[in-house]
């Protein structure tokens, strides 16, 4: 079962319903699953020194135990 990314129209029919709750949107990410990456970069005087790419998955758990079971793979 795969699903498709929101357009950029259908997030902002989410946001823009004043009925929606805080609770419900962060109900919606985890229903949905949502990566944030970012980068690190840590220096002096102009002098990297140190680099980290920095990835997480913020999703339920069910969501992962589902999406691995269709794929076949192993926990």
């Amino acid at each position: 079962m795969s699903r498709r990314p929101l357009t950029r129209d259908e997030a902002r029919a989410i946001f823009a319903t004043t009925d929606t709750s805080l609770l419900e949107v962060i109900d919606n990410l985890l229903t949905k699953g949502v990566v944030l990456s970012g980068d690190v970069v840590l220096g002096i005087a102009g002098v990297d020194l140190v680099y980290a790419r920095l990835s997480v998955l913020l999703c339920a758990v069910d969501k992962l135990l589902e999406a691995q079971s269709e794929t076949g793979e192993r926990p």
